[in-house]
């Protein structure tokens, strides 16, 4: 059985919407609380998103060029794809 959705404390607030899209919604059922409150989230997010890239684009750029002049780090202790076939393919015969 799944859990319980969580109850979290909640406050009124009013959204202007295009007539067009709230006569949608209401024809599909949609709940226009948990949709706006989906959409602020996503949006918080990407925002958050967009702050960070901005935020460390210098840091990025450095680990770039790094990357780009010298390698990945620990390059050599990587797997082929070949050799995680491999490895998984054995781990199924000893698992059998």
């Amino acid at each position: 059985m799944g859990k319980a959705p969580e109850v979290r404390p909640r406050k009124s607030t009013n959204i202007t919407l295009p007539p067009e899209v709230l006569d949608r919604a209401k024809e599909m059922g949609i709940y226009l609380s948990r949709a706006s409150e989906r959409g602020v989230c996503e949006e918080s997010q990407e925002s958050d998103a967009r702050r960070w890239a901005n935020d460390n684009a210098d840091l990025v750029a450095a680990y770039t060029a790094m990357v780009e002049r010298d390698g990945l780090p620990l390059a050599k202790y990587r797997l082929s794809a070949v050799a995680y076939f491999r490895v998984f393919i054995r781990l199924l015969t000893v698992a059998c």
